[in-house]
């Protein structure tokens, strides 16, 4: 058995990106893709390793090649695998992606059979959530049985251990049989976790309430300490319970993609947070890496290093 201790585990969804290597052009015009990784836990462990965090991923990839090349990439990246169960009859999952700076990037999951929703109670007992200070979650990992409830057995396995429960609410609608669906399960996880990260819109989702103030005020009802609220090109904001916010000032840049910036921003969170930061502080650090990947073509593949991030940062003024 190995006794080996993580700074973070994170649990869910892995893909195989395949973004339009033409940009500012029309699917219809597009004529070839790059390949890269993907799916929001397994690009917020390689954006955590990058920054120095012992990362491990619970994910599930099928028996062919795309599962390959996603382990493969991952032990280069040295996030810890050897919890990734491989599933048989299963399809590791993918995505499409065009970019059409500075507003439009449309995507397709191609997750019919996919491998990581197959995630089961067997595979969570197997990982080492007893043995990680931050255990992430993502909301898309709750869309389908058997991964549902094998989220919800990990997540109460991680609230015994004492560890850090940070719930990504990671909406995407195509995946759900409704929003009520979703908004009544991601609230059940919030109910087991200490903080939540999302955006506006996946905040309203979460409530199943248009107003966005009363959806702050309603997530914060589960229980959790604070709810972080990732607005882009205006920063971020810590919302507590009682009605407290603070700002957390942006960095400008030229947005060359949006997507995966949410992931590159809980990579620099979570790092803040190991590094006992008030949260304020550490959102700030989650602004930072989040602004560096939107500059960037793709997420996992390029996610900043620790030194990245600080030679961006001076040379904005410093934190």
């Amino acid at each position: 058995m190995h006794a080996e201790t993580y700074d973070l585990l994170t649990i869910g969804r892995s893909s195989i990106d395949l973004y339009a290597h033409e940009i500012g052009v029309s699917i219809e015009q597009v004529r070839s893709f790059d390949a890269y990784v993907g799916g929001c836990p397994t690009n917020v462990a390689v954006g955590a390793r990058r920054l120095g965090v012992h990362s491990a991923l619970l994910t599930a990839v099928g028996d062919d090649q795309v599962g390959d090349f996603i382990l493969a990439f991952l032990r280069q990246e040295q996030v810890e695998t050897r919890f990734i169960p491989r599933k048989p009859g299963r399809r590791t999952s993918a995505v499409i992606l065009t970019i059409m700076p500075p507003d439009r990037f449309p995507l397709t999951f191609y997750r019919d059979n996919c491998a990581d929703i197959a995630l089961d109670i067997a595979d969570v007992l197997a990982a080492p959530i007893d043995r990680s200070r931050i255990v992430f979650f993502s909301g898309t990992s709750l869309s389908r049985d058997p991964s549902r409830t094998a989220t919800f057995v990990a997540a109460e396995r991680a609230r015994i251990a004492a560890a850090t429960l940070l719930v990504d609410l990671d909406y995407r609608a195509d995946q759900w049989d409704g929003p009520h669906a979703y908004g009544a399960t991601i609230r059940a996880l919030l109910r087991m976790a200490r903080l939540a990260v999302g955006t506006e819109e996946e905040v309203r989702a979460a409530a199943n309430e248009d107003d966005l103030d009363m959806a702050i005020a309603c997530l914060l009802t589960t229980g959790i300490e604070a709810l972080i609220l990732k607005r882009g090109a205006h920063g971020s904001v810590v919302c507590r319970p009682g009605g407290a916010r603070e700002d957390v000032a942006p960095f400008p840049i030229e947005v060359l993609n949006v997507l995966g910036a949410g992931d590159a921003f809980a990579a620099g969170f979570v790092y803040g947070l190991l590094q006992g930061w008030p949260l304020a502080r550490a959102a700030r650090m989650g602004n930072a890496t989040g602004a560096i990947v939107v500059t960037r073509h793709g997420c996992a593949n390029f996610m900043p290093t620790l030194p990245e991030v600080e030679t961006f940062v001076a040379a904005r003024g410093g934190w």
